[in-house]
């Protein structure tokens, strides 16, 4: 006969054993497939109409081109049809929003809204570089433009509603402007010290002054930025999908 304290020891190994492969088989998530280059929504829940789509992905591919921020939105069934069941919606938005890498690494500002009717959940879940600076404007867009609709079964123009007030968060309209910083003032008035300094010295040194090589200096450290800017690709677009990762805040409306 088996001593208690050893069947005790091996009923609870085989137990943990068990919770464990559980939880491993509960996290293996599964995320729709990434929007086609010529839209910025996964629909898998069909909530969005084609006439709402359209405008949803005008509104979307003009703030992509003009600041390089894109909105994307997702609708699924239910967290439960992601093998999600243990996750809340703040969960899966983050873990989907990194799968896909919305946004860029250096420009880390993609904008994810999910909407999950099954479990009445929605998230607005913003990249890193936002630095949870914007939780009030997406909690304001989310209790006033997303889930007011949601709650009379207007899927379609809550999230329509919803993209315009994201686009105007990321263009920053109607909201405070950041004041000039403390130094900004100083540094003006120590420039126009350096440059009349600057002029003085040519004049009375010629080419043998400091002054020239001052100007050098700047000169390289302009080309070198000149180049910088030419590999990175200018002033265009880096699309939708750059690996960006989430963790800037956001707000979750229910109803």
């Amino acid at each position: 006969m088996i001593p208690f304290p050893t069947l005790y020891k091996t009923i609870t190994a085989i137990t943990l054993t068990l919770l464990l492969a559980g939880i491993n088989g509960a996290s293996a998530l599964t995320f729709p497939d990434k929007p086609s280059p010529d839209t910025f929504i996964v629909d898998t829940a069909n909530l969005v109409s084609p006439e709402h789509g359209k405008e949803i992905d005008a509104i979307a591919l003009s703030l992509l081109v003009e600041h390089d921020i894109p909105i994307i939105v997702v609708t699924i069934n239910s967290l439960i049809d992601q093998d999600a069941a243990g996750y809340s919606i703040e969960g899966y938005a983050a873990d989907l929003f990194d799968e896909w890498g919305i946004g860029s690494e250096s420009r880390n500002f993609g904008i994810l809204l999910l909407v999950s009717p099954g479990d009445r959940k929605a998230r607005i879940e913003l990249g890193a570089g936002w630095e949870r600076n914007h939780d009030r404007q997406a909690k304001q867009v989310m209790d006033t433009l997303i889930v007011p609709d949601f709650r009379d079964r207007m899927f379609s123009e809550g999230i329509l509603e919803g993209v315009r007030g994201l686009d105007a968060l990321a263009r920053g309209l109607n909201l405070p402007q950041p004041k000039a910083p403390w130094w900004l003032l100083p540094a003006i008035i120590i420039s126009g010290i350096l440059l009349i300094m600057l002029i003085v010295n040519l004049f009375k040194t010629g080419k043998s002054g400091w002054a020239w090589a001052v100007i050098l200096g700047l000169g390289a450290a302009l080309l070198f930025f000149l180049w910088a800017a030419s590999k990175s690709g200018g002033g265009g677009s880096s699309g939708s999908f750059g690996g960006g990762f989430s963790g800037g805040g956001g707000a979750t409306g229910s109803w």
